[in-house]
């Protein structure tokens, strides 16, 4: 605690001042450079303003000579000068060094003129070296004459420079320093304090209650001290009085510990007892919605069986009448046997189906949405067509859910089922059921809707529950909807809703997709 909280303090510390003397250094360094600049561009301006006053006469009359003269004699004597060239605006451009001149001709010239003053640190095209380089306009009469342009030696600007960053060294040193220790006294001063309450309460903790805080500050902190020792104070009495009280609640422990004893022996007794009989309540919950589900797929394979049974009696008819006429020959009984192979293989398939049906899952898997509604409507297709029912199909792209397949195709095939009573119930013309299969946020959605006219609504809240039905005595149990509420909510961690439509029901069927359970 005394190096963390020290250690953190003087960090914060040392940061904030090293970072508003760091912008100090930085402003100064700047400023001073500024400073350097501004002084070169002074010392260009006044060259060229001489040259200027002291040739005036020759610029007006152009003469070229004159001017090479005089300006030739002051380059020569000032030292700081590596360049000085005059572009004339109606002329050629005159370039003037140390013992050497040169004329660039009007084409050859590519510095458009300046009318304004100019000057910044550059390469230069004449000395080949960086030179500060300076671009005075002339103006005479109000007319714009040409331009000066002064190429200054940056040898005394890097030594300025050099010197300046000196300093900028040491001053940052000498603040480093000051920053150190400026930050210790901080940090030693608002942690010390602290510290020390820190240790009473590490004392408190281990069970010295005789230990106070010598704090006699009147800040914040001076506060707290006192108002930690007259906690310390009221702790202690409240010590006292809980040991005179510690001898009666041992014995009250002690009587209360026996009759929680007892009790708790009853009530596990009683639990275990409920949850059997519970038990046993959901089995026989689960087997009557099996022997009702069994009921309606005895129907459904009668359906599934009538038409490949009348084309049995049909081939059978044909083999006799040809048997009858003298035509049954190799290739007639060739093709009646594989008309008859190929029903019965369809009549076995119809079994397999309905007998994979009933085998419960004993795990959630990954299954394909859309294949098992459809696996799930040739379950009951048959039937559907034999009570002119339409069944119509609205899918949108494959859904990958993860679940019970088996269990949700009989939540499906419940679902189906009562539609079909429904419409037969209420002799609805032009009866339809539309499946609608799609994907809503982390669910893969089944709708299923018909037109048989709807749930009463004095009854839409009690259909899931156990043993409730609108159906005749003995044409319903009342635990499909019940049963199909927990495979859908309880054992896939889905969602099974009932609504109403302007024309019928609608039951609404959510299972988790699979993408959000593979890990």
């Amino acid at each position: 605690m005394k190096d963390s909280l020290f250690s953190k303090i003087f960090l914060i510390v040392f940061i904030s001042i090293s970072v508003v003397f760091m912008a100090f250094i930085y402003q100064f360094t700047v400023l001073q450079k500024e400073s350097i600049v501004d002084s070169l561009r002074i010392k260009a301006k006044s060259i060229a303003k001489n040259v200027v006053i002291s040739n005036s006469d020759a610029m007006v009359v152009d003469d070229e000579i004159k001017l090479l003269e005089s300006v030739q004699d002051f380059v020569n004597l000032n030292e700081d000068i590596e360049s000085f060239s005059t572009t004339r605006k109606a002329g050629n451009r005159l370039i003037i060094k140390k013992d050497s001149w040169s004329l660039v001709e009007r084409e050859d010239i590519k510095d458009k003129i300046k009318k304004v003053v100019s000057y910044k640190i550059e390469n230069s095209s004449i000395s080949n070296k960086e030179v500060f380089c300076y671009k005075y306009p002339v103006y005479f009469s109000s007319v714009l004459w040409g331009n000066f342009v002064v190429e200054l030696s940056l040898k005394e600007y890097n030594r300025q420079i050099s010197q300046m960053y000196q300093k900028s060294v040491g001053l940052m040193f000498l603040l480093l320093i000051s920053t150190v220790f400026i930050s210790y006294y901080i940090a030693k001063m608002i942690s010390k304090p602290i510290i020390t309450l820190n240790l009473i309460s590490e004392d408190i903790a281990k069970g010295d209650l005789t230990k106070r805080a010598d704090i006699q500050t009147n800040d914040e902190i001076g506060n707290l001290a006192r108002g930690f020792n007259s906690m310390i104070d009221t702790l202690e009495s409240s010590q006292k009085r809980l040991k005179n009280s510690h001898s009666e609640l041992e014995e009250r422990v002690k009587q209360r510990t026996l009759e929680l004893k007892e009790l708790n022996e009853n009530l596990e007794k009683t639990v275990s007892a409920e949850i059997r009989k519970r038990q046993e309540q959901e089995q026989i919950l689960i087997q009557q919605s099996k022997l009702a589900s069994m009921g309606e797929m005895i129907g459904n394979i009668a359906h599934q069986w009538r038409q490949p049974l009348n084309a049995l009696g049909l081939v059978m008819q044909n083999i006799q009448f040809s048997y009858e006429m003298g035509e049954l020959d190799d290739a007639f009984m060739e093709r009646s046997v594989k008309k008859v192979n190929l029903l019965t293989n369809n009549m076995s398939k119809t079994i397999d189906d309905f007998r994979n049906f009933f085998k419960p899952n004993k795990e959630r898997e990954p299954f394909i949405l859309n294949n098992l509604v459809e696996k799930t409507l040739e379950l009951v297709e048959s039937s559907f067509e034999h009570h002119k029912i339409d069944i119509e199909e609205k899918i949108s792209g494959e859904i990958k859910v993860y679940g019970f397949p088996n269990e949700f195709s009989q939540t499906l095939l419940n679902i189906l089922n009562n539609a079909k009573d429904a419409l037969i119930e209420h002799s609805i013309e032009e009866s339809k059921v539309s499946i609608t299969i799609l994907e809503e946020n982390r669910f893969g959605v089944v709708i299923i809707e018909d037109n048989a006219g709807g749930i009463p609504k004095d009854i839409l809240g009690k259909i899931f529950e156990p043993y409730f039905t609108t159906k005749e005595e003995g044409k319903g149990t009342g635990i499909g909807l019940y049963m199909s509420k927990i495979i859908v909510e309880q054992n896939m961690e889905g969602k099974l809703i009932a609504q109403n439509t302007k024309i019928g029901a609608r039951f609404i069927a959510k299972i988790p997709l699979y993408r959000d359970f593979k890990r």
